[in-house]
């Protein structure tokens, strides 16, 4: 049954690199039957999404009332606008872009009636379960964790969510993983997590930290943000991941694909960690840019960051790619050139 054409579909973060894919998404499925609306800021890079079959309306997480303008109508809000960076010197941007516009769309969702706002949140909003277990949607986020400034931040816009349920709003969270994938972003920007696997790949990396971390495809995670739509329960928050990995088996399965470096690889010593936390952040100050690596990220990546699925694959249905299907498709093109040379 075809849906009624005057439903709209409203997706913030839409120049982003989960943002444009779930844009692209919604356009297969549901572009038929419903109006698909991105929120984009003035001065961000938009030419990819002019070409398409949307409606693009101006404004920014950050101005309240281009938010109602943007909710007018609406029945499901896709939430995937935020701001990413483990360095103490982005606090500022990450508390006013996380925390205070995720309140502000919530507002803007209550006032025009919106039925459904699915947010685009993170495991850092969940944090790290003790002894290594893998953290769950139950885990206690701990004292320490709210010393790192990104997974602050995304905990407390999950607040703003939960606060926007008790006054009648459906919000159904998804806390994706590491992402990786291929694509980029309607600007043309590789995926930083994306970056790093080649990175590894072609052996630029010689050491790896002592923890570990849980990976997801791009892919995966545009399904399950559909899934959360249609499937999800408001209030719950659904972790999307396809496999957790020591950092050791990470880099010694992707150096070992297809025209890999095949060099073997060392773990760091915690006080080289440490340092390369501050060099990062050094460099980032003198060139103005942003850390690669930096003081908190290495802190992190001493921990087990590892996740259990369980929850999104009763609930949500979600069938995962594995994690080893997903780095040969980010891979193929270095494949490919390595064959043939």
């Amino acid at each position: 049954m075809l849906v009624e054409s005057k439903q709209v579909i409203l997706v913030t973060g839409a120049t982003g690199y989960i943002g444009s894919r779930l844009l692209h998404e919604l356009l297969l499925r549901f572009g038929d039957g419903w109006r698909i609306r991105a929120l984009v800021r003035h001065g961000s890079s938009k030419e990819a999404l002019e070409v398409l079959p949307v409606e693009l309306v101006y404004g920014d997480l950050m101005d309240p009332v281009s938010l109602i303008e943007a909710c007018q109508g609406v029945s499901v809000v896709f939430n995937c606008a935020g701001h990413i960076a483990y360095s103490r010197n982005q606090l500022g941007v990450l508390y006013n872009v996380n925390v205070r516009g995720t309140a502000a769309l919530v507002d803007a969702c209550l006032e025009c009636g919106v039925g459904r706002l699915v947010h685009t949140s993170s495991v850092a909003a969940i944090g790290v379960a003790p002894k290594g277990l893998p953290a769950t949607e139950e885990t206690t986020f701990r004292e320490w964790q709210h010393r790192i400034a990104y997974m602050e931040s995304k905990h407390l816009a999950e607040m703003e969510c939960m606060r926007g349920v008790a006054e009648g709003l459906e919000v159904v969270m998804v806390n994706p993983a590491v992402v990786v994938g291929r694509g980029r972003t309607a600007g043309g920007v590789e995926n930083a997590s994306t970056r790093a696997i080649r990175d590894i790949y072609m052996g630029r990396i010689p050491v790896y930290p002592s923890g570990g971390i849980s990976l997801v495809g791009i892919d995966d995670v545009v399904q399950a943000h559909i899934a959360a739509w249609q499937n999800g329960v408001s209030a719950n928050r659904y972790i999307i991941t396809a496999g957790n990995y020591s950092f050791r088996e990470l880099f010694t399965t992707v150096r070992q694909l297809p025209g890999g470096s095949g060099k073997p690889v060392f773990e760091a010593a915690p006080a080289f960690q440490k340092l390369a936390g501050m060099a990062g952040e050094l460099f980032a100050l003198v060139t103005g840019g942003r850390p690669y690596i930096s003081v908190e990220s290495m802190r992190l990546a001493r921990e087990q960051l590892f996740y259990s699925n369980q929850r999104s694959l009763t609930e949500l249905e979600i069938q995962y790619q594995s994690v080893e299907e997903v780095l040969s498709s980010i891979l193929g093109d270095a494949f490919s050139s390595q064959s043939s040379l």
